[in-house]
């Protein structure tokens, strides 16, 4: 849509509606990582990081928004033009993939942590019986 010259037609404006509302259950991920990784213990502070940096990061890209469009607006001009939002809207995707990489990244390194703790966890001995008393 945003690389779409002029105004997107109706049909891409409906397919952009569709794929951006399966991005709302994918948030989850976050809350699920904070849940799965955490001791029972950091969960409350856990959920709590998660739900901030949601809110956070649409902070951030609200500000950006508005300093692209008023930076891209020419002197004397009250309105932007098109292609101002298109440029302050594709901030969206700088976000968007700071986000990926960043829960690829951890999801990695908690992953080894986990495999290195797992190898390195001695079993207590288990007792063998003879079935005498």
């Amino acid at each position: 849509v945003l690389a779409w010259p002029g105004p997107a037609p109706r049909w891409l404006l409906v397919a952009l509606v569709l794929v951006l509302a399966v991005n709302g259950p994918a948030s989850i991920i976050g809350f699920d990582y904070a849940r799965t990784f955490n001791p029972a213990s950091r969960i409350g502070s856990a959920t709590g990081i998660v739900n901030v940096g949601g809110f956070v990061a649409s902070i951030v890209l609200v500000l950006a928004v508005g300093i692209v469009l008023d930076s891209a607006t020419p002197a004397g001009r009250e309105t932007p033009d098109l292609d101002a939002f298109q440029w302050a809207f594709a901030l969206q995707y700088v976000l968007w993939t700071l986000g990926a990489v960043q829960v690829l990244r951890h999801r990695n390194a908690t992953r080894r942590r986990l495999a290195a703790e797992e190898s390195t966890r001695v079993e207590p001995p288990v007792a063998v019986t003879t079935g005498q008393l």
